[in-house]
């Protein structure tokens, strides 16, 4: 079980350095296992197709603990079949002053995406590129977990998005 500590943004939609790619991620939501607040498939595509089961629960404040496992392409199906929404995001991950930025870029808005920058605590020292605009640190906003924006926004039941 590993612990992660997730500061998110909402920010403005960046342009991003040239020649920056990105990983096409689709992910569903199937019902989750006891003890866990979400459970997720995700097929990954950047070259190849990389898929995970990944279970998550909140500690405390923006720290979940989560476990994670690679999956097969028959795995994720069967189970994508149980999914009750979904969403599709381009991932864009970009080192900056020793860490990883990754901003998240949906396909239902046009003006803003999530910057995500993984840290070793709540109290962990980050700094932003100038480039990056934010709207609201939403790192505590339930409104902004990738489940809640499948939920609004995303396809339901199984559908590709």
């Amino acid at each position: 079980m590993a612990v992660e500590c997730e500061k998110k943004f909402l920010i403005e939609k960046p342009e991003l350095p040239e020649g920056t790619e990105g990983t096409f991620i689709t992910q569903y939501y199937i019902p989750p296992e006891d003890g866990y607040d979400t459970l997720r498939i995700r097929k990954a595509t950047k070259g190849s197709d990389k898929y995970t089961l990944t279970a998550k629960r909140l500690i405390s404040g923006f720290t979940r603990e989560e476990s994670e496992k690679e999956i097969s392409a028959e795995e994720f199906e069967a189970l994508k079949a149980k999914a009750f929404c979904g969403i599709s995001k381009t991932r864009y991950a970009l080192p900056y002053a020793g860490r990883l930025l990754e901003i998240d870029v949906f396909p239902f808005w046009d003006d803003r995406s999530v910057l995500e920058i993984e840290l070793e605590d709540e109290n962990g020292k980050y700094s932003l590129p100038d480039w990056v605009k934010v709207i609201a640190d939403v790192s505590e906003d339930a409104e902004y977990t990738n489940y809640a924006l499948a939920s609004a926004y995303g396809g339901r039941t199984g559908g590709d998005f």
